[in-house]
């Protein structure tokens, strides 16, 4: 709240001058009391500010568990992961899931079907973003080839 010492008009304005506890010329009560009032004023401004943070924080992870609840839960990358899981709904770092999106890769299984080769070829995969790749999702070969008569997990 501020406080206003007079008011005039002037040209069809208003004019008001806002009293300050800096301003020169006052008595130390009257600077006493624009302190304590000013220092009220900023706790409540404080406690405003706190109190829509706090909403605004409530209303985004609402709105986040939503989002979560129709995509389906994340996954951590793992050799058990069925091969028609979608890659959004898999851990991965921000770079290597955006490096799978751009080049049309949609899940999981095509990942495991993908050759090492035509992976690194990829913008922002080298050969230690196909090697993680491959250890997390349970295919250690090199050529994108799964071990005779494994099929993948159902």
């Amino acid at each position: 709240m501020l406080r206003l010492d007079r008011s005039s008009w002037a040209g069809g304005e208003e004019v008001s001058t806002i009293r300050k506890s800096t301003d020169a010329g006052l008595t130390n009560a009257e600077r006493k009391s624009l302190r304590k009032n000013e220092a009220q004023e900023a706790m409540s401004d404080h406690d405003d500010a706190e109190k829509t943070f706090h909403e605004n924080r409530e209303r985004l992870r609402k709105a986040r568990l939503a989002r979560e609840a129709v995509a389906g839960p994340m996954l951590y990358p793992a050799p058990g992961l069925p091969d028609e899981t979608p890659i959004e709904n898999v851990r991965f770092s921000t770079r290597i899931k955006n490096a799978l999106n751009e080049a049309g890769v949609k899940t999981v299984g095509d990942i495991r079907e993908t050759s090492d080769a035509t992976l690194l070829s990829f913008q922002d995969l080298g050969p230690g973003s196909v090697a993680h790749l491959r250890e997390t999702l349970g295919l250690p070969s090199c050529d994108g080839v799964r071990p005779q008569g494994l099929k993948g997990p159902k």
